[in-house]
């Protein structure tokens, strides 16, 4: 007797299949959610041993072997080392995936699938990691927040900040008050002289990325000869992101609008989050 689980799976398939021109397919998605999902259903939907690739718009691929729902080894990632089959745990080996599964979801839309044959003759032990453990090991990675930060209203902030500047245009001022949900920690600016409008969270004073008033001048004196080197070349306001090397750890965005800068310090896989809060901001002022 045939498990209703493949008798359902198979209907799926036959359900979902379409001619096409193309070999690539499009998998539909306006939130990172919903393609984590697709790529989770494409992973179930493979039987047969396939080369998955999924590349996203900015041309982020992410390409992994695929048999009987399973994953068995990762050819491409969007950066840093995949994962390795023949020395890590089980456990460990789903979330890897989870996360590069995760990764790729959250990469701009749209989302192209393209399925090929293997490269080679799966090994007999290429057991693989399954979709369910997979698909587990994704409920406990938090999604990226962008597609809600350009409509999340500002909060007042905390009773130990300065007064933000005056002018509601200003973008480094609205870069650190609209980036409170994505930061570890926040500091507000002057580029003339690097004095110190606010901070917050762990950049706040007695806390580890507290920046003193010594290293805000020399920075702020550094951003004054990049503006002087660039000038014919770039105009403000500017953002500069520095990334931790291979991709985990803190990372650091810098809104500078030629008044005053703003720096947040923040999780390395929210960096898409804070991008889009840049453009959410300097189209609004356009």
């Amino acid at each position: 007797m045939m498990d209703t689980n493949i008798l359902d799976l198979l209907e799926d398939i036959g359900l979902s299949s379409v001619a096409r021109l193309e070999p690539a397919v499009a998998l539909a998605g306006d939130t990172a959610l919903e393609r984590r999902e697709k790529v989770l259903q494409s992973i179930r939907g493979t039987v047969l041993p396939r080369r998955l690739e999924f590349t996203a718009a900015n041309g982020d691929c992410l390409a992994i072997e695929v048999n009987s729902s399973r994953v068995t080894d990762v050819f491409r990632v969007r950066s840093g080392v995949a994962p390795d089959f023949e020395t890590e745990e089980r456990d460990t080996l789903a979330g890897q995936l989870a996360q590069l599964v995760t990764d790729i979801a959250a990469a701009p839309a749209p989302l192209n699938l393209i399925s090929l044959r293997p490269d080679a003759t799966l090994e007999a032990d290429d057991v693989g990691i399954t979709f369910s453990e997979i698909a587990s090991a994704c409920t406990m990675i938090e999604m990226p927040a962008e597609p809600v930060i350009a409509v999340v209203p500002d909060t007042a902030e905390p009773a130990n900040d300065v007064e933000a500047a005056d002018e509601a245009s200003d973008l480094a001022t609205q870069f650190y008050q609209r980036s409170q949900r994505l930061a570890v920690g926040r500091i507000q600016v002057k580029a003339e002289d690097g004095g110190m409008v606010q901070s917050d969270g762990d950049c706040s004073e007695d806390q580890p990325f507290h920046a003193d008033q010594t290293l805000l001048t020399q920075f702020a004196r550094d951003l004054s000869g990049w503006d002087d080197d660039a000038a014919a070349a770039l105009d403000h306001p500017q953002l500069i992101v520095m990334r931790p090397s291979g991709g985990k750890g803190s990372g650091l965005a810098v809104l500078n609008d030629g008044k005053e800068f703003s720096i947040v310090v923040h999780e390395a896989r929210k960096l898409g989050a804070i991008v889009n809060l840049w453009t959410s901001l300097t189209e609004r002022s356009e």
